[in-house]
């Protein structure tokens, strides 16, 4: 056996919901030289606008390979969805100790796991009991008191859970210690969503590209001859763009505090908690990550928000 935010502004409560503000602007780099042209697609998904730069021959190759790879998308949101009762994290966290689940599932709960314990609990995809007591969804939200955030913190945690692979079955068995268990995987799932949807791409014959998933995204290739130029966007000044990234083959994350928040009694409550208080993280304004995979720069930007520049 193995183990292993009183003024509104929009807000993103789930994947099934308002779009978020736009992470990274994409910085173009003139005129088009080589045979390859950009063709440009947005699709929803995962709660956000999911945005295709397809370098291509021809509108149809592209299109074709955007919709395979946005297939690809939908179907990794199938499976962690928060909100969707099908779903394998919907139906672990309304379970009372845990459920039989693929591979794929086991798998990234694993990688997530790890990116715990690289960032000293930092990110923590355990966090969902407390992150559902700020509601978001509503019109006049307000947080919770310290002795609920007290109650809810005891179920928070990789004590909690439990993975194990059963022989005579053979399945993975995701458990958990409490009833109140659960997990928010969308620091981590849509990152890995990215990155499955650029294999996709691959695997049709497009080298060059972009996805980006409302600020996860993944540069592949190069845009005619040159690497792709991605503008962060200033947390506090909208349109201001104070970095430009160089980036081919690599991908970028940034977690910050004005995607989903509230301001009650002109303070930020925000959806990027610490997981030692269950209160939002104040040492950032925000983090943006460059890493080799998308997952990784999405776990990371996440961890480095909370942890501050220090």
């Amino acid at each position: 056996m193995r183990t292993g935010w009183v003024r509104k502004v929009p807000c993103l409560p789930s994947w099934k919901s308002t779009l978020p503000a736009v992470l990274f602007i994409l910085v173009q780099l003139g005129c088009v030289t080589h045979r390859e042209k950009p063709y440009h697609f947005s699709r929803f998904a995962m709660g956000t606008v999911i945005e295709y730069t397809i370098m291509a021959l021809d509108k149809d190759h592209a299109r074709a390979a955007m919709l395979k790879a946005h297939r690809e998308i939908e179907r990794v949101e199938g499976l962690f969805s928060e909100e969707d009762s099908t779903s394998e994290i919907y139906r672990f966290n309304h379970s009372r100790e845990g459920i039989y689940t693929n591979e794929e599932v086991i798998n990234c709960v694993l990688g997530a796991l790890d990116y715990q314990k690289k960032t000293n609990g930092a990110f923590d995809i355990s966090t969902k009991p407390v992150l559902d007591l700020y509601r978001f969804q509503l019109d006049d939200p307000v947080p919770p008191t310290d002795a609920i955030i007290h109650t809810a913190l005891a179920n928070i945690g990789t004590d909690k859970l439990k993975v194990s692979y059963n022989d005579k079955q053979p399945s993975w068995w995701l458990g958990k210690a409490a009833e109140e268990a659960g997990l928010a995987m969308g620091g981590f799932v849509k990152g890995y969503a990215v990155d499955r949807a650029i294999e996709v791409l691959k695997e049709n014959h497009i080298r060059n590209g972009i996805i980006n998933a409302g600020g996860d995204l993944f540069c592949l290739g190069r845009k005619s001859g040159h690497s792709w130029k991605v503008g962060v966007r200033h947390p506090r000044q909208a349109g201001s763009i104070p970095i430009v990234l160089t980036l081919s083959n690599l991908a970028a994350a940034t977690s910050g505090d004005y995607q989903r928040y509230f301001i009650f009694e002109g303070e930020r409550y925000h959806h990027i908690l610490d997981p030692q208080t269950g209160k939002p993280a104040r040492k950032a304004q925000s983090a943006t990550v460059v890493a080799k995979t998308t997952a990784e720069a999405d776990a990371w930007a996440t961890a480095l928000f909370i942890s501050g520049p220090d």
